[in-house]
């Protein structure tokens, strides 16, 4: 994938979010910067500040935790999505988690004072973050209320029909993590499908 395709494949999403001029789309794309990360190389460390978000074009990063020795996957992030910590991104403290590359993975990343710039001078950005942030506090609810309320079954059956990529790229012993369940159980309930 090029440069040109990557800032490409971002205006498209970009696009299909909010409306932008031909000047704020330039402002934007001239705080984007490339980042080509190879498989299993860290975007972000646990208790480093994520100074930089990064919009996947290609590729994906898994976000985990790392407890006692034990990682314990927290979400994926796949193309067309950010990766980063937002809540170390937006307070300039350290990350509670890590981000690594599962594939090789192409990034468009902006600095924290380039997007606040971008959000000062241009609406359209302003909305833009807005917009992004009210999404991902949706997803986050949602998957709150599948791990307070549903069983290991219903789970597994919601990724595997909201999110069947996860099911396709990624690991069993992942998946399993991302579901708070042992791979013996992940084994299980996909046996009986």
């Amino acid at each position: 994938m090029t440069t040109e395709e990557s800032i490409n494949q971002f205006k498209k999403f970009c696009d299909s979010i909010i409306l932008f001029s031909e000047t704020e789309w330039k402002e934007m794309e001239n705080c984007l910067r490339i980042k080509k990360l190879s498989k299993n190389e860290h975007f972000l460390k646990q208790d480093e500040i994520c100074n930089k978000m990064g919009f996947v074009c290609k590729g994906y990063t898994r976000l985990y935790f790392l407890i006692e020795g034990e990682e314990q996957t927290k979400d994926f992030c796949f193309e067309n999505t950010f990766t980063g910590s937002l809540a170390s991104f937006l307070s300039c403290k350290p990350s509670a988690f890590n981000v690594i590359s599962m594939e090789e993975t192409m990034l468009l990343t902006i600095e924290y004072d380039a997007l606040m710039r971008l959000y000062d001078q241009y609406m359209c950005w302003n909305t833009f973050g807005r917009i992004l942030a009210e999404e991902f506090s949706i997803r986050k609810e949602n998957r709150e209320v599948t791990f307070l309320l549903n069983t290991p079954e219903k789970r597994y059956q919601d990724v595997a029909e909201k999110y069947p990529y996860i099911i396709q790229r990624v690991p069993l012993k992942m998946i399993a993590s991302y579901l708070n369940m042992t791979p013996e159980t992940l084994s299980r309930i996909r046996s009986k499908k």
